[in-house]
């Protein structure tokens, strides 16, 4: 035994198995789709190295979509190795349906029965030796987001047997169809001495919750409740109560000052620091415009705003260590300004973000979305299993764009990338818009997500109809409505914030380098008075907000920080209606370079220019009728 296969249905538990044999975090949810790639770890058996692969979740051996293709060709390509069928203890009739088509290919296997807790919880209840002796194979129970049954599973693997379950005889030329037909009868036979339900008097509040938020009305009032938690816990706690701590009381009053002082002696010139009272305070919101404070305080700390001594001439050295430190700790700072931003106001958002994010995620709601919404998407020439997707989105549109793979059609995945790259914020950039939120009324703040889901809808429509194609069947299992596990909580917000670490934090530096040297170059001015046409004239923005923009092109999460700032920073320069428009704006952009080198990889490079020619024109065209909507409404 040198390696282990891991195969089964969609939503099983197979990266949850994977993680307990492996100790390596694979994404785990509840929702089909996830696992769409292959994933390989090493794990110790007794004193025997074992490689361990998850493979992607299948229905039938048969079907003809990626999942099955990558599967079988996993299954062919190592003959020798032993199959491990992960199964949904409560759904046994589909699970031996594929149990039934992995034992004629004659390879040794071992059977896992995950969710067998569940399947209690339900009146269920299944022989598991009578099974065995049956199947002709060790059959094991687990309950692998508890990490219950991963022993007996490992003791279980030297004993992988090939089936001996007697094949189905099939009638020369039928087909799948009738082959399946003729294996479900036998499945019936197995189940009739291994397999009984006794349902309980009433059924549990989990199940009520779970039909109510797949309910047109109830759904509706369960989605609506949910977003409201979304933004209180993201929009007002995580990007207020802890971006001002972080900004103040870390950065601004600590860091930012001992960084400049450290700098200052290292890379000396004559200039003198401002110093400012920093005022710092702790309040716990209970809406947008109120709040219980906690505590506040205020202290002295040295400014990035400096003055060159009078009469001072700087000599080549000093010219040169000057550029140095302003390069690092002056207005575009790599120190104060760009992990100023990426750690003490974004990494907040995007913590509270991912971690209810993954709390929906691990409770079984993402799915129910999916139907609440399939009528919607219809008319946007999908179905309802784009939301998932488009949820993914909320996170990173980067990595959702190569989720949309979980589609049938080209089509659907075209649309839904388009959207993904149009009107979908990512968490970081989704987190500052909330935040923005809070700066405006009730009624713009509901405008701004209307006026986002008429784009969806709109554009969606659109380029349905310049796709041909037909939208496919929506086929989508339901998993049960659970509690959270907390540790698989803690799992996948720990792994996404630390993708967020290694990915964002570099982009940010990246972009604060780029402005640091058009502002010493003098072209940021040039730039401003360039665009002042369009940011001026069509979008009525101050001339300084065309840096938010030329940022919002490299990366829109980052001039959307760039807005906030201006909007709600100590220094606010924008008045309620500019704060609308710029929000409009910066949400229409693309989300940054890698989600367009993402499209160009899925879809091709005539796709990806194609979108960019269309989104940053149209970004702008949105954002001055906005203006001019909202003039008219208010009476300018």
């Amino acid at each position: 035994m040198h390696r282990l296969l891991l195969v089964g249905n969609p939503n099983v538990g197979k990266s949850v198995l994977f993680k307990n044999l492996t100790g390596r975090y694979v994404t785990v949810s509840n929702y089909p789709g996830t696992t769409v790639e292959v994933v390989r770890a090493r794990t110790q058996l007794g004193d025997r190295s074992v490689e361990v692969i998850d493979t992607p979740g299948i229905n039938d051996l048969a079907a003809a979509n990626d999942e099955t293709r990558v599967t079988s060709a996993m299954l062919e390509r190592h003959p020798e190795d032993v199959i491990v069928q992960v199964a949904d203890a409560r759904n046994l009739r589909r699970a031996l349906l594929l149990t039934m088509q992995l034992a004629e290919l004659d390879r040794p296997m071992v059977l896992v029965l995950n969710m067998i807790d569940e399947l209690a919880a339900k009146g269920g209840r299944i022989d598991t030796a009578a099974l065995a002796e049956e199947l002709g194979i060790p059959v094991v129970r687990t309950v692998a987001v508890r990490n219950h049954g991963t022993e007996r599973l490992a003791a279980a693997l030297p004993r992988a047997a090939i089936p001996s379950l007697e094949n189905v005889e099939v009638p020369h030329g039928a087909g799948e169809y009738e082959r399946n037909r003729l294996r479900l009868a036998r499945i019936n036979e197995l189940m009739e001495g291994t397999y009984s339900l006794r349902q309980p008097a009433r059924p549990s509040l989990a199940v009520r919750l779970g039909f109510w938020a797949m309910h047109p009305v109830k759904g509706l009032l369960l989605g609506a409740l949910a977003l409201l938690g979304v933004f209180w816990f993201v929009g007002l706690f995580g990007a207020g109560t802890l971006v001002d701590l972080l900004e103040t009381a870390v950065f601004e009053q600590r860091l930012s000052p001992a960084a400049i002082t450290t700098l200052d002696k290292m890379l000396p010139f004559p200039h003198a620091h401002a110093i400012e009272a920093v005022p710092g305070s702790v309040a716990v919101p209970l809406s947008p415009v109120h709040e219980v404070e906690l505590f506040a305080w205020q202290t002295e700390a040295l400014r990035t705003g400096y003055t060159l001594t009078p009469g001072a001439e700087l000599t080549a050295g000093q010219a040169t260590r000057r550029f140095v430190h302003d390069f690092l700790v002056g207005e575009y700072g790599a120190l104060t300004m760009a992990l100023s931003y990426a750690l003490a106001i974004v990494l907040p958002i995007v913590t509270t973000f991912f971690l209810l994010f993954s709390l929906l995620e691990d409770s079984g709601y993402l799915p129910r979305m999916a139907i609440l919404v399939n009528r919607v998407f219809r008319l946007m020439g999908l179905n309802g299993k784009a939301v998932l997707p488009m949820v993914l989105g909320l996170g990173c549109d980067t990595m959702a764009t190569m989720t949309t793979r979980i589609l049938e059609t080209r089509k659907e995945r075209i649309v839904t990338t388009m959207l993904l790259a149009l009107a979908i914020p990512c968490s970081a950039q989704l987190g500052v818009l909330l935040a923005m939120m809070a700066a405006l009324s009730p009624a713009a703040a509901l405008a701004w997500m209307l006026l986002m889901a008429a784009v969806l809808l709109t554009v969606g429509r659109l380029t349905a109809r310049v796709f041909p194609g037909e939208t496919s069947e929506f086929l989508l299992e339901i998993p049960p409505l659970r509690r959270p596990q907390l540790g698989n909580v803690w799992l996948k917000t720990r792994s996404r914030i630390g993708w967020y670490l290694r990915e964002v934090i570099p982009l940010f530096v990246a972009g604060t380098a780029v402005l640091f040297l058009l502002d010493k170059l003098r072209l940021l001015e040039r730039i401003a008075s360039f665009g002042q046409p369009l940011v001026v004239g069509w979008l009525g923005l101050p001339r300084e907000m065309a840096n938010a923009l030329l940022v919002g092109f490299l990366r829109r999460d980052f001039g959307a920080v760039y807005v906030l700032d201006a909007a709600t920073g100590p220094e606010a320069i924008l008045d309620p209606l500019q704060i609308f428009v710029a929000m409009v704006t910066i949400t229409l952009f693309m989300p940054c370079f890698a989600n367009f080198l993402m499209i160009a990889k899925e879809h091709g490079q005539r796709v990806a220019w194609a979108m960019t020619a269309f989104i940053f024109p149209f970004a702008f065209l949105v954002g001055g009728l906005a203006l001019r909507v909202g003039r008219w409404l208010s009476g300018i």
